[in-house]
């Protein structure tokens, strides 16, 4: 619907209320039915940041390191984690936003937060194991507590999941359909490769756990 950016001042269907009038006469609606694009946009790539710089600060607080095993993968699947990035950069530009319902939107920047939140947490837990590259570094520790008690791959499911939610907040379904044909399938390529590296690094110990924990949905083994 196209608002008219003018009401008529003489609406005689609720004469006392004004921003119902401006509504029902054809002006545009009340203030606080607009979702804040602004604002929104603003608080969806802050959340995407305490990702990014998760990721920084952990490449500085791990420094250099010798190498324990030198992993054999595709240079795209190596440098999964900026490259997985790159939809919702794309989407970030809004190209084919639909018009989607605020409380959608919020609930979208909702579960983005939470996400992003949840990745930073397995990525901290790993601390100075924690890398860009599938390498497994000298003094590499296999976790399995915190997030990697829920999930092998928390990271990952973090990112899904972030995407996901920044599909709707962004009311894109660009992003949306990059994730489910992108993003999605693209991780869980680098999760194989992944586990390879895992198993010839730890043995039973990683066959064990394994066995215990599901690669990437919770409760599903």
């Amino acid at each position: 619907m196209i608002y008219s950016q003018r009401s008529s001042p003489h609406c005689s269907i609720c004469p006392g209320h004004t921003d119902f009038r401006a509504f029902a006469c054809g002006g545009p609606p009340p203030q606080n039915q607009h979702v804040d694009e602004r604002t929104l946009r603003i608080a969806v790539l802050l959340s995407a940041h305490v990702i990014f710089l998760s990721a920084a600060a952990l490449r500085i607080i791990r420094g250099q390191r010798g190498h324990q095993l030198v992993a054999s993968a595709p240079w795209a699947i190596q440098y999964y984690p900026p490259l997985v990035w790159l939809p919702f950069l794309v989407a970030y530009v809004q190209p084919f936003a639909v018009d989607l319902d605020r409380v959608v939107r919020y609930v979208g920047l909702g579960v983005c937060i939470a996400s992003a939140l949840f990745a930073a947490w397995a990525m901290w837990s790993l601390g100075r194991s924690y890398g860009i590259r599938l390498d497994i570094f000298a003094g590499h520790a296999l976790k399995t507590d915190g997030p990697y008690a829920i999930v092998r791959h928390p990271m990952y499911l973090g990112i899904i999941v972030f995407n996901l939610g920044a599909s709707l907040a962004l009311a894109s379904p660009l992003l949306l359909a990059a994730t489910a044909l992108v993003v999605a399938p693209f991780t869980a390529l680098r999760i194989s490769y992944e586990e390879r590296v895992l198993r010839e690094a730890f043995g039973d110990r990683y066959a064990t756990y394994e066995r215990t924990t599901p690669t990437l949905v919770p409760l599903l083994s």
